[in-house]
């Protein structure tokens, strides 16, 4: 707590003294400061003045500015930090590969979630892959595993989309031709750590030679390499859609 701070708040009475202290602490700052809301209230309601319709205070354990509104205290801003935070988003058009930005992944946050909204593809059964990424560079390595696989909605049959190990991509969903909106979520463990890297995805979209389908899958990166961002990509022909990031709060 900052020496100026005001972690009172003062009520004076007629014909008070008003001393050079008491100035001080209100020029200081003009907001109160608390630990937590407990020795907020008990400031603002236990022998001071009661509550007031505007009155604000700033809290330490939680760093935000609130306001009371007349019937309860409400923030002002900055809010809490949510669970699953937005990082970056994009439309992508025509594209036959797209990066994310470098320093997207960072040591802020130990996992990510990349949704993926394909509307337009090029090729029957394109395969949508994704590499990591270092410096605005991909990793091309053969250090890639994954496996696909899922349910017909045509006829409930069983679909395997693909698998393999010692690739150099991996690979999260199939799209098909003409273009059926493909839906791709991707959860990646740990890509900005000098270790293996994990992404568990789910696509509604095709296996090859198969009607719509929902893939589930998984793909990894078998060596202690660090990331800061991946890119994704068909393996033919380009994708148009739009794409977005999250990082999951660490605590």
């Amino acid at each position: 707590m900052g020496a100026n701070a005001q972690t009172s708040v003062l009520d004076f009475t007629n014909g008070q003294v008003l001393t050079g202290p008491q100035m001080d602490i209100s020029a200081g700052t003009g907001v109160p400061v608390f630990a937590t809301t407990v020795t907020r209230d008990a400031a603002f309601g236990g022998s001071n003045k009661v509550l007031a319709e505007g009155q604000t205070c700033y809290l330490e354990s939680t760093n935000v500015v609130q306001y009371y509104d007349g019937a309860a205290w409400a923030t002002v801003g900055p809010a809490a930090a949510g669970g699953l935070v937005f990082l970056s988003g994009a439309p992508f058009t025509t594209a036959s590969t797209v990066p994310l930005a470098e320093n997207t992944f960072s040591a802020t946050y130990r996992n990510y979630e990349l949704l993926i909204n394909i509307t337009a593809n090029t090729t029957d059964s394109n395969a949508l892959k994704w590499r990591g990424r270092t410096g605005g560079a991909d990793n091309s390595n053969a250090n890639y595993g994954y496996g696909l696989r899922g349910v017909r909605f045509s006829d409930g049959g069983v679909t395997t989309g693909g698998n393999s190990g010692g690739a150099t991509a991996g690979q999260i969903a199939f799209m098909p031709f003409p273009i059926q909106p493909t839906a791709v979520r991707v959860t990646l463990f740990a890509p900005q750590l000098a270790s293996l890297t994990s992404a568990v995805s789910q696509s509604l979209g095709r296996g090859i030679g198969d009607g719509a389908s929902l893939l589930n899958g998984g793909s990894s990166f078998n060596a202690a390499t660090q990331f800061d961002a991946l890119s994704f990509y068909p393996a033919s022909g380009t994708i148009s859609g739009t794409y977005e990031v999250y990082g999951y709060a660490i605590s």
